[in-house]
């Protein structure tokens, strides 16, 4: 069994929140081992839609999205990040929520970011393929649009590895080091030996939870599935001015391809306690209700060929917002999980804040 050199903080998950977190700490100076069995290319982040917007319509990240949308429009903190694809954002929303969104709008606004409310006229007007009814508004952000998540992994895997003090072990963790009669954490048990840290940062989604209760934590994560499907758009004058819509009232959402005939349409979806699999296929059932549900927006995807799709899955942490918590039943631990589809989004911004409560627990 090998043995990992000591480091100040092992990151336990190499999607996007455990990666930006390990490129915060490595700026810091910090000593970093980043564990994942799926060497950073698996889990949920590499089905991603990739969307980016400054407007958090729940307003419970509202802080968080803005600076995520600045640091991406900037490229990362290096400029070295894939180019956001800014096709503009558009998020639909009912017409009696906009007091409510009021707050979350203002707070895109005092981070720099353009974001106008168009009513249903104005929507159709500027969007001519989109078909919105009267009683919906939305909030129209020019600059906003999205990611190749896959894309933006191996950039963030590459600043973070070229780092002469941060390693990554394509490894399994199996439990938390924990000091005799203290649940004081200190590092992490894989399957190729254990991994010595003064903190650790759980950032494995669902994976996170039997992790947690080896210091005595709960974590009652949960995962709901995720997946969208691809179509072939005969007429590219339909996807011309096309923006990145994301429709609150519907579950619907919708975004360009890389190329000039595709569209990637989403419905959120209920189902839970799916299995943590990545499958680039979607059955015929998913296909129609994705299909009928978009169609309602989008109406060239009601006789569009379907020619692709992803199912997956997320973690959240039911009725619960997704936070970033230094444990103190469990010194030296830190979770940043229940993202529910919208950690990549935030994750520059989480990446920034966990990185701050690792360091924090690393000194206590």
């Amino acid at each position: 069994m090998s043995t990992a050199p000591a480091a100040d903080i092992a990151v336990v998950g190499a999607g996007i929140i455990g990666l930006a977190t390990a490129e915060r700490l490595a700026a810091h100076g910090a000593r970093v081992v980043l564990i994942d069995d799926t060497g950073a290319t698996g889990g949920a982040t590499s089905a991603s839609g990739g969307l980016v917007r400054a407007f958090d319509p729940t307003a419970t990240h509202a802080a968080w999205a803005a600076e995520g949308c600045t640091t991406y429009r900037h490229r990362g903190h290096h400029g070295t990040w894939p180019h956001l694809r800014a096709h503009g954002s558009l998020t639909l929303l009912e017409r009696d929520t906009l007091t409510t969104a009021r707050p979350a709008l203002a707070t895109a606004h005092a981070a720099g970011h353009t974001a106008h409310v168009l009513d249903a006229r104005q929507i159709t007007r500027h969007f001519p393929a989109l078909r919105v009814p009267d009683h919906l508004l939305a909030v129209h952000e020019p600059h906003a649009g999205w990611l190749p998540a896959p894309d933006l992994t191996r950039a963030l895997l590459r600043e973070t590895t070229t780092h002469p003090a941060t390693r990554l072990l394509t490894t399994r963790a199996t439990a938390l080091l924990t000091r005799p009669g203290r649940r004081r954490v200190h590092g992490v048990h894989t399957t190729s030996g254990p991994v010595h840290a003064d903190a650790v940062l759980l950032a494995a989604g669902a994976a996170s939870t039997p992790l947690a209760a080896t210091a005595g934590i709960h974590l009652p994560l949960t995962t709901r599935a995720v997946g969208y499907c691809l179509f072939h758009i005969d007429d590219t004058t339909h996807l011309t001015h096309l923006p990145t819509l994301v429709d609150t009232t519907t579950g619907a959402w919708l975004r360009r391809w890389d190329d000039d005939h595709t569209v990637l349409a989403g419905v959120h979806s209920t189902r839970t306690d799916v299995p943590p699999t990545v499958r680039h296929h979607v059955t015929p059932d998913e296909e129609h209700r994705i299909r009928t549900v978009v169609r309602e927006r989008f109406p060239p995807l009601a006789h569009a060929r379907a020619v692709g799709g992803v199912s997956a899955y997320d973690a959240l942490i039911p009725h619960t917002p997704a936070t970033v918590t230094r444990w103190n039943d469990a010194p030296g631990l830190v979770t940043a999980v229940g993202w529910n589809g919208g950690g990549l989004k935030l994750a520059p911004a989480v990446a920034r804040h966990t990185a701050t409560e690792l360091l924090k627990a690393a000194t206590r």
